[in-house]
């Protein structure tokens, strides 16, 4: 099992100009990811929700070529989870809000069991690589959303 792990600031103090976000604005937009992976991450070729829970979703995605069938777990304004669990590869993915005495943060966790050896770095380099740009990707377009509305 890898873990691997980013966190980013929500807001920039040091940019005056950036819409700053509140814990609801980037909630809402782990949401949106949920439903449509697909602007936020940009190895993924498709995203459809196939079935509503009490508390999330079941999805197929493709990512990297590769089609997934995820289970995804909502824990209200503070973690989405990601759970994949089947022959080629099981991972739990989480998206946490959280927050320090500089402000909000969101951090990126994955715990991946992809076989061991050279492919299982390769893919925990790639997937880290990936994720920084997602959760910056996230905080745009919740900025973007914000901004619209």
């Amino acid at each position: 099992m890898r873990v691997i792990s980013q966190t980013v600031r929500v807001n920039d103090p040091a940019d005056p100009d950036e819409v700053k976000l509140t814990r609801d604005d980037v909630w809402a937009g782990l949401l949106r990811k949920a439903e449509n992976a697909v602007p936020f991450v940009a190895a993924m070729d498709e995203c459809t929700v196939l079935e509503r829970t009490a508390n999330g979703l079941v999805r197929e995605v493709v990512f990297h070529g590769e089609r997934v069938r995820e289970e995804i777990v909502f824990h209200p304004k503070t973690r989405v989870s990601f759970f994949r669990d089947d022959e080629a590869a099981r991972w739990v993915i989480h998206n946490d809000i959280d927050e320090d005495e500089q402000g909000l943060t969101l951090t990126f966790r994955g715990e991946l069991d992809l076989g061991g050896g050279e492919a299982e770095t390769a893919a925990a380099d790639r997937m880290h690589a990936g994720y920084l740009l997602a959760l910056r990707t996230t905080l745009k377009l919740s900025r973007e959303a914000v901004r619209n509305s």
